[in-house]
């Protein structure tokens, strides 16, 4: 690439960790021709049908939708309600306020009566106001289950199995989703507040989804019109970049040994 090629959007270790994590993904779980989602999800009613208006029947409905495209469909899981408290702090000298949430989810590995393991999953049911965001929690939740299966240890170690996670709910078709909600930021009558979710930033969540769409033979632009505009200007940045790579080939070519690392059991990881 010459010295004015298109710029990389990530900086040197994350695209590799991203290269490394998409190859071991598809080592562990199967690459896009076995897939069984095998579609990017988009926020439209073809994905996702009119739901209930119960708070509890449409929480339901989208997740047992989220399983659904995640081909997770028939994995044995309940679903209840978490907690909405949200402490609000006001920072110093501004009219900023950070949202210090309670958690958006939460994923368990239970034991049922029969001896057969189940995934408990919680949601915060603020979020039901905001079904984009609910749909994120919901596949991050269910990509910990997904990576509750893998024989080996993700690039980097189970440490960093979050950062891993949110990549996983890329893989699973929902990266339009993990990238619009992981930042939020809006002004009231009170000043201004933001809020993060999620553990990827929106960097890096637009360029994984650049990467598996771009390995998945699909075009990744296909999402533009799902995403706020400085997103969609990521968006076209990472695909000027990625597309003047030979990608399939330089994700073939990782040595997954050189990202291990000694650490804890994938067993010791039950909740996140």
């Amino acid at each position: 690439m010459g010295l004015f090629g298109p710029k990389r959007p990530l900086d040197i270790d994350e695209w590799d960790w991203q290269l490394a994590s998409f190859k071991w993904l598809t080592t562990e779980f199967g690459g896009i021709e076995k897939h069984p989602a095998n579609r990017l999800v988009l926020p439209n009613a073809a994905f996702f049908p009119k739901m209930s208006a119960d708070p509890s029947r449409k929480a339901q409905q989208i997740f047992e939708q989220v399983k659904l495209l995640s081909g997770m469909g028939d994995w044995p899981t309940k679903l209840v309600q978490g907690d909405e408290t949200r402490e609000m702090a006001l920072e110093s000298g501004q009219m900023l306020k950070h949202d210090s949430h309670a958690p958006a989810g939460e994923y368990q590995l239970l034991k049922a009566a029969d001896g057969q393991y189940y995934a408990q999953i919680s949601y915060n049911p603020s979020q039901l106001g905001d079904p984009a965001k609910l749909i994120a929690t919901f596949a991050h939740e269910l990509s910990h289950y997904l990576l509750s299966t893998a024989k080996t240890a993700p690039p980097g170690g189970w440490d960093v199995h979050e950062l891993t996670t949110d990549l996983c709910s890329v893989y699973l078709g929902f990266g339009i989703f993990m990238a619009t909600s992981a930042w939020n930021f809006a002004g009231s009558n009170e000043g201004w507040q933001y809020e993060r979710q999620g553990y990827l930033n929106e960097r890096m969540l637009i360029t994984a989804m650049v990467i598996w769409e771009t390995l998945a033979n699909r075009d990744p632009l296909e999402a533009l019109p799902f995403l706020k505009p400085h997103l969609a200007a990521d968006t076209k940045m990472a695909n000027k970049y990625v597309q003047k790579r030979e990608l399939i080939d330089e994700v073939m070519s990782i040595d997954l040994s050189l990202f291990a690392v000694e650490e804890t059991s994938a067993d010791e990881i039950s909740s996140a």
